[in-house]
């Protein structure tokens, strides 16, 4: 749960650094036809946001969560986008990342290895928490490619 939690931190430093990038770098698409960073940070603060209000106080065992249509949402993500700023899109991405972090810090250690399903996966949230890990590494390496 710790090293789970701890990456979950470190995002945190990581979306505050981001506030050196400068505009090009910020509107520019990380490969062509790809998305910008703005983009990209915006669609990893709007899956925190889902998950804060759709997925969190429910992640208990044999709960049965619904799946969510990735395409057309992480399209909406990308959309929303446009309606914030560079540093506006960083202030959403540390706030639903930090009110995750409380939430973790309070649960049970017995609890991160109940499994529930989101749709007809089985997952504990060591699991679900462990996969948000990869993803803010995945997505990282995009922006980080733009520096």
């Amino acid at each position: 749960m710790n090293e789970v939690v701890g990456n979950l931190k470190n995002y945190l430093e990581w979306a505050d650094s981001l506030h050196s990038l400068t505009e090009q770098q910020r509107d520019t698409p990380y490969q062509e036809g790809k998305w910008t960073p703005k983009e990209i940070l915006m669609h990893m603060a709007e899956w925190d946001r889902f998950t804060l209000e759709h997925r969190l106080e429910r992640m208990k065992e044999s709960e049965k969560l619904e799946d969510v249509e990735w395409g057309p949402f992480n399209e909406r993500a990308a959309k929303l986008a446009k309606e914030h700023s560079f540093d506006e899109v960083i202030v959403l991405a540390k706030k639903y990342r930090q009110q995750i972090i409380e939430w973790l810090e309070g649960v049970d250690e017995a609890e991160w290895t109940k499994p529930f399903n989101i749709g007809e996966h089985v997952l504990t949230l060591r699991e679900y928490f462990s996969d948000f890990v990869w993803h803010d590494s995945h997505h990282k390496e995009q922006i980080e490619s733009i520096r």
